[in-house]
């Protein structure tokens, strides 16, 4: 009886794991798009490990990093006279014009970059919060 002689060619075993974190949603939209691609999930996987391409995002400027500060300080803004407006308090009228000053004074920043938003602008809500709250 012959032997069949061992194939040289023969895939090595997959024994390595990598394990990524991601929600359930993702892991689903994953393997839709193995199956799509005619593709095992795990294969699919490996595939585009090896051979995807990741689009990089490029860091944050100081700009974009003034913009988000901005738009952070104008949701406590708003917030803060949602809360004043559910308790009744008059002065949500003095806090809706300090959130149009700050507002005409970032879109005057945004557009000519000479224009900053005054620090004082942003202690200003900051200092009748603390008040309120002694």
């Amino acid at each position: 009886m012959k032997r069949h002689p061992q194939k040289e060619d023969k895939k090595p075993n997959k024994t390595a794991f990598i394990k990524v974190r991601c929600t359930a949603e993702e892991k689903e939209r994953i393997r839709s798009r193995a199956t799509n691609a005619g593709r095992k999930y795990s294969d699919y996987c490996r595939e585009m490990l090896l051979g995807g391409s990741v689009i990089a995002v490029p860091p944050m400027g100081d700009n974009e990093k003034e913009a988000l500060a901005i738009l952070r300080q104008t949701a406590l803004f708003y917030a803060h006279i949602s809360n004043l407006i559910k308790v009744k308090d008059v002065s949500w009228v003095d806090a809706t014009k300090a959130l149009a000053t700050y507002a005409k004074i970032a879109f005057k920043r945004f557009f000519s970059s000479r224009y900053r938003v005054p620090e004082e602008v942003f202690k200003r809500l900051n200092i009748e919060d603390h008040d309120r709250k002694v």
